[in-house]
């Protein structure tokens, strides 16, 4: 090759290869601001007063004077008395450890007889919010793959879903558990330190 076809080749070469890096670095900026918006969505979000950014030493008194009762360091359960002898159980579950802190939250029915009602009734108002910003942060500006490759259903009075009820990996960082109906709920939000 002559030293003029190279010189041709070269300043060829060299408008794409500024390109590629420039379309690399939108990638690396656009995944950077997709997490620092994942930090502020999460980190706001509530479950029964508390979010993953609560200081460790606020959450007990928090969660006392919602009626919850202390069993050890990390785990907190409530009871409300239903009719028909049945009760509503609360869980919640604090983990910080080396690796991760992560809030976990459950709700289910207990005692009596299980009858199917033929209408479903609403997830309960105090569920609600919490459950749609965990749906709009899991399924909501994502593309159908991710859609899918998440199992987000579409949204209902009567129920919210996303993961069939597991952990769901948001990014590198952060991961959501969603799952609301009348008779059950768990939410749970985890994020792993780097």
């Amino acid at each position: 090759m002559n030293s003029r076809n190279q010189t041709d080749s070269n300043h060829a070469i060299n408008p794409l290869v500024g390109l590629l890096l420039m379309l690399s670095s939108m990638s690396a900026v656009t995944g950077e601001n997709r997490t620092s918006q994942n930090d502020e969505l999460l980190n706001a979000v509530e479950i029964s007063g508390i979010s993953i950014s609560t200081p460790m030493e606020e959450i007990a008194d928090i969660l006392d004077g919602q009626g919850y009762t202390q069993v050890n360091s990390s785990l907190f359960t409530k009871q409300e008395q239903l009719d028909n002898r049945r009760k509503t159980i609360f869980r919640i579950e604090v983990e910080n450890t080396a690796a991760y802190r992560q809030i976990t939250y459950h709700r289910s029915l207990s005692g009596g007889r299980v009858k199917s009602s033929v209408e479903e009734k609403p997830i309960p108002a105090f569920e609600i919010d919490t459950a749609q910003q965990l749906y709009q942060i899991i399924c909501a500006n994502v593309t159908e793959a991710v859609k899918t490759e998440r199992s987000c259903e579409a949204t209902e009075q009567t129920r919210i879903y996303a993961g069939q009820g597991r952990f769901i990996d948001i990014d590198d960082q952060w991961a959501v558990q969603l799952s609301a109906t009348d008779s059950s709920s768990a939410f749970g939000i985890r994020y792993t330190y780097e």
